[in-house]
């Protein structure tokens, strides 16, 4: 612009003018430039949206709500405006599946949903003035969420929670329920097996705040039910759930406290399979071991079918081994009542033998041992049955075609070697008789020890044993 002489102003030259435009019109362009590539738009404060157009933060209530909530959000940070002020995560459990139970390497196997829910301040609005959205869905990847892990954890801990979405309420409160395969070391006890209870912890903490920052508690539902829960529970074929319970305690180390979540189950081993496969077998094998005694003694059959019993038990081992926990740290009640039987098997056959050689005991001895015939006859005869054989009071008659021989009279004897040899024969039959009752009597001896132990073996180990000591939840004295 110049002034006249006269002090009129007069107009800027043609160029000036164009400078000026294009220099507006530069200014322009940068500002619009960088609205466009800012991520999001800026946001007026969020305690009051009064005369402020919401229509620059998206084309619809939710995707406005979105910008408004994340614009300047720091997911790295504590969602609390005072730094001081410690994050309540309230932390629940829902049981799904048992996917499976290595007592080899002590690893419980589940699918569960991590139910977690906590406030965040920064999550803020009116729902009046966004459509009447009280809920929205986010990615967890826009929010802070707490470094919660399974402190027992069997796998690697680089596998977190699966990045699901989560909700967020206009109140500020967050509720996350990501699904998750965990595997959680367990202490397994298998020396009642395949009567057995498990106890197994699933042990929630935060991985790097302790107390002061974040306080882990257990979830109280709304309906009242416990805060680990199997609603949504597919029951397993081996295991079933007898109990479950949850607590809270501060975990030290060193002098900073960490608030930890346990989760404890109780689990006991479905037994209608190996009652099946396993016990009625063995059950079946002690009573055929107890039939060789009804066989009569001078049957060599006793030992052969004692041995075929006691064959059958040596294959029949492999197959049990096969359903058997893989543990020497203990030695399973099915495992001992297996060894049993079979050990009863073995001295069933001994037995056998013993009762054979008292059968044939006249081929090699002439007489009873004294000893002998007063355990047997004296003492085992009224209990087991049977008793000394009645002497006749003759010789009796002896009829070969023309030779007859009656009574004591041996006036008509045709040679007194021929009554040498009937004397003979009939005291080798008589002694004969006796030993082979005697070989009676001890067979039902043998045959009473041998139901006695195969009876008490089966009703100590398959029916008291397992019952004794019934584990209960509530009276364990939990360790980590």
């Amino acid at each position: 612009m110049e002034r006249t002489p006269s002090g009129r102003v007069t107009k800027m030259g043609g160029a000036g003018a164009s400078l000026l435009a294009m220099l507006l019109h530069l200014i322009t362009l940068v500002n619009s430039q960088v609205v466009q590539n800012s991520e999001l738009p800026a946001i007026p404060s969020r305690t009051s949206l009064s005369g402020v157009d919401l229509s620059k933060f998206g084309a619809n209530d939710e995707q406005k709500l979105f910008r408004y909530l994340l614009h300047d959000y720091d997911k790295a940070v504590r969602p609390v405006f005072n730094a001081t002020k410690t994050v309540k995560v309230y932390i629940g459990l829902t049981l799904t599946h048992i996917f499976n139970i290595d007592e080899r390497n002590q690893v419980l196997a589940l699918n569960v949903w991590v139910e977690q829910s906590w406030h965040d301040e920064r999550i803020r609005w009116n729902p009046r003035e966004f459509g009447n959205l009280s809920k929205l869905t986010l990615a967890t990847r826009y929010l802070w969420t707490p470094d919660i892990v399974l402190y027992n954890n069997a796998r690697d801990f680089s596998r977190g929670f699966v990045d699901t979405n989560l909700h967020a309420s206009y109140d500020g409160e967050i509720q996350w329920a990501p699904p998750q395969k965990i595997y959680s070391r367990c202490h397994m006890d298998v020396a009642k097996f395949p009567f057995d209870h498990q106890f197994c912890s699933l042990i929630f903490r935060s991985w790097i705040y302790d107390t002061s920052q974040l306080d882990l508690t257990i979830l109280t539902r709304y309906d009242g039910k416990s805060p680990f829960t199997k609603d949504s529970f597919t029951e397993n074929g081996e295991w079933e759930i007898v109990d479950n319970r949850t607590f809270r305690y501060q975990h030290h180390s060193g002098r900073t406290e960490y608030a930890t979540v346990v989760f404890e189950l109780h689990l006991r081993r479905r037994t209608l399979f190996f009652m099946y496969n396993i016990i009625a077998p063995c059950v079946m094998l002690s009573i055929l071991t107890m039939m060789q005694f009804l066989l009569p003694c001078e049957s060599g059959e006793k030992v052969t079918l004692g041995l075929t019993v006691l064959l059958a038990y040596s294959v029949f081992s492999f197959n049990i081994a096969e359903s058997m926990p893989e543990t020497s740290e203990v030695i399973p009640l099915i495992a001992i009542y297996l060894m049993a039987i079979m050990g009863i098997s073995a001295l069933s056959v001994s037995f056998s033998v013993f009762v054979l050689n008292l059968r044939h005991g006249a081929d090699y001895s002439d007489r009873i041992p004294p000893w002998l015939e007063l355990l047997g006859f004296s003492i085992l005869a009224p209990i087991f049955g049977g008793s000394p054989t009645r002497r006749k009071k003759g010789i009796g008659a002896i009829n070969n075609g023309s030779l007859r021989l009656e009574g004591t009279n041996y006036d008509n004897l045709v040679s007194r070697d021929l009554i040498d040899r009937v004397g003979a024969e009939q005291e080798f039959e008589k002694l004969v008789a006796r030993w082979s009752q005697l070989a009676n009597i001890f067979d039902r001896l043998f045959f009473s020890i041998v139901l006695a132990l195969n009876g008490s073996s089966t009703i100590f180990l398959l029916i008291l044993a397992p019952n004794m000591d019934t584990p209960n939840l509530y009276d364990r004295e939990w360790e980590l």
